[in-house]
């Protein structure tokens, strides 16, 4: 089972060296491939100086969705490992612990419960905005799909395709694992803002109908692991 790991990064050269130095050379994982979505900061500087990973790099932000289509269509594995550059806490152990379930047929994809997740996602064990996933790349039939989605609309549009196809869904809490909240990366006022964003673009995909849908959804698919 080899594994090809996606890292979409955005104005992460404050933290993203962190992230790749638990992914690059874990024993479960056979490459990485970083997409420097058009950065602003330093990042494009940092991910140069880092081995054992493949960069792609353009100059225009053009949001996750499209930084993991191409993250994805560079990949020569089957099975993708989707994980965002914002992490702290990671561990290798938490790496293994994403793949371990599905190595040993358990269940057919992985999604990550942060430790600051929402207090609803913690208490049910599972959380459907959490970006780091296990999957194989021919869920998605057409990735030209992912394109078409807002900045923020790939994880719940993931979602969909892992009920229809009744997939069992392992839910990994990787404990004291953060997810960088925007605030602190981008100040209160622009940090609060991108919040509304993100759920504006998810709403576009699903509606606050299609949140609710998904959450029992994934609750009755999920599997204990």
């Amino acid at each position: 089972m080899k594994i090809s790991c996606v890292v979409p990064a955005f104005n992460e050269g404050a933290r993203v060296a962190a992230v790749l130095k638990v992914i690059v050379g874990h024993e479960l994982i056979d490459e990485v491939i970083v997409v420097n979505d058009g950065s602003s900061d330093n990042s494009k500087d940092v991910l140069k100086k880092i081995k054992g990973i493949r960069l792609i790099s353009y100059k225009k932000n053009q949001g996750k969705s499209h930084a993991v289509k191409l993250g994805i269509e560079a990949a020569k594995n089957e099975w993708i490992m989707m994980m965002d550059s914002d992490l702290s806490g990671l561990k290798k152990r938490h790496i293994t612990h994403m793949i371990e379930p599905i190595k040993k047929g358990v269940v057919d994809v992985t999604m990550a419960v942060w430790e600051n997740s929402m207090s609803i996602c913690k208490f049910v064990g599972f959380d459907i905005f959490a970006g780091e996933r296990v999957f194989k790349k021919s869920m998605i039939k057409n990735l030209s799909r992912l394109d078409k989605l807002p900045g923020f609309g790939l994880e719940v549009f993931l979602n969909e395709i892992m009920i229809k196809n009744k997939f069992r869904i392992g839910a990994i809490k990787l404990d004291n694992v953060f997810s960088t909240p925007k605030r602190a990366k981008f100040g209160f006022w622009d940090g609060v803002w991108r919040m509304l964003k993100m759920s504006r673009d998810i709403v576009k995909v699903i509606s606050i109908r299609g949140v609710v849908r998904q959450f029992f959804a994934i609750l009755a698919l999920r599997k204990i692991v």
